[in-house]
């Protein structure tokens, strides 16, 4: 089966890059700059200009949505705050970041339960981590037919049990953490069952489905029907297909071949809104955990759908997350010819087409690269910055050794002389 006849709107990449795209600046193979001395790269750094948004409005947006579940939550004001998540989930609303606001709110509702989880956690403190969780059930008992307020229920058991776990196998587990996991794991399932995510129209039951996952004895065997339903129930958020693609790597629940297979089915059922996108979102969230993604990935498919989520999403939030997720996550050292090295050179037109000012928080909150040393000491803002310039100096290297800058600017990118 070919591409044109998966996807009939499938465009001519050759057309695309060269009749739409102005000529891009000639990158270096990422990784070579490393070689160089400190003092170079600091130069570097200093001779690409680009305006900085601070602060970010996505995550200005997701800290209002979490701020006013906690406090409707707090005031106890239970039917004004599901009203107002079961609207924001009916009307499937979504923050700049395209994140869903419902789940930000019902997040925000159960973090004080969520904080008293991981200090009981971390003192090991079994009876407190199950008296957190348990000053919901009378909430629960009062509103039984509310889906708002199970799904907190639902998602603070959900929690308890990744406390719990931590980021070890359950096999791995000892005895006692084992039991208190499988003990939040099991009271989650039990309140899934009560609510259908398509009778209720709500992508928040969805996302429980898929978040007990890892407790059901044959995950491999619903991880897609699961994340199908979530997706095809609320398809403009893409976390939700990188969670997918992250999910379906052979360490979890699947395989490269059914990471493949279900990313272009994605593709096609979100195509209205993304276009191949679908391709994309999906292989993302697996490659920016395992690079053995890449064994069965369709690379011009894959920066195809790059083209068509920055067609469709041509915020400055997006254009930052894609350079972020490319340049810094996927890039660095490649071999010449490799599909790695293809993707990482498509961060030259999404600087050269998108990019015109910088958002650190998004680069921030991407995952670090496997080399990169710790940050933990790092204040956030000044750590995706550095990220950011460490990028963008690192790929347009032999224009700035040449002595040119790099300006962005709201019209595009320009190169000019030094000075």
């Amino acid at each position: 089966m070919t591409l044109c006849t998966l996807f009939p709107f499938f465009r001519s990449l050759a057309a695309r890059l060269t009749a739409s795209n102005p000529a891009p600046v000639q990158p270096v193979a990422p990784g070579f700059p490393s070689l160089s001395k400190p003092g170079d790269r600091d130069a570097r750094r200093l001779a690409v200009q680009i305006p900085v948004r601070d602060p970010e409005p996505a995550a200005q947006d997701a800290a209002q949505l979490r701020a006013r579940g906690r406090f409707l939550a707090r005031q106890e004001d239970w039917e004004q705050l599901a009203l107002e998540i079961r609207t924001a989930d009916s009307t499937r609303a979504l923050t700049p970041g395209l994140h869903s606001q419902a789940a930000l709110m019902c997040e925000g509702a159960r973090q004080d339960i969520t904080d008293a989880i991981v200090e009981g956690v971390e003192r090991g403190d079994f009876r407190a981590v199950q008296a957190a969780v348990a000053s919901l059930e009378p909430l629960f008992a009062e509103l039984p037919g509310c889906s708002v307020i199970a799904h907190i229920v639902a998602m603070a058991h959900v929690d308890a049990a990744r406390a719990w776990r931590g980021a070890v196998m359950t096999g791995n587990l000892s005895a006692e953490r084992h039991d208190a996991y499988a003990r939040h794991m099991a009271a989650a399932v039990r309140l899934n069952d009560r609510f259908d995510p398509f009778e209720h129209d709500t992508p928040l039951w969805a996302l429980v489905r898929c978040a007990v996952l890892e407790a059901d004895p044959q995950p491999h065997a619903r991880v897609a029907d699961d994340f199908e339903d979530l997706i095809d129930l609320e398809p403009g958020n893409p976390h939700h297909m990188m969670d997918f693609g992250n999910a379906l790597r052979p360490v979890r629940f699947g395989s490269w071949e059914m990471l493949d297979a279900q990313a272009r089915r994605t593709a096609a059922r979100t195509a209205d809104i993304w276009g191949t996108g679908g391709y994309t979102w999906v292989y993302l969230g697996a490659l920016v955990e395992d690079q053995g993604a890449f064994r069965r990935l369709d690379v011009e498919l894959f920066v195809e759908g790059l083209h068509d989520i920055l067609a469709r999403q041509p915020s400055q939030v997006m254009a930052n997350r894609m350079a972020a997720l490319i340049g810094y996550r996927l890039g660095g050292g490649t071999d010449e010819g490799s599909s790695r090295r293809r993707i990482a050179d498509c961060l030259g037109w999404i600087v050269q087409d998108h990019l015109r000012e910088l958002h650190p928080l998004i680069w921030a909150e991407t995952p670090a690269r496997p080399s990169a040393p710790c940050s933990a000491e790092i204040e956030i803002g000044k750590l995706g910055h550095e990220r950011a310039m460490a990028t963008l100096s690192e790929f347009f290297t032999p224009a700035l050794d040449a002595g040119r800058k790099l300006v962005l600017e709201p019209d595009g990118l320009r190169v000019i002389k030094g000075g």
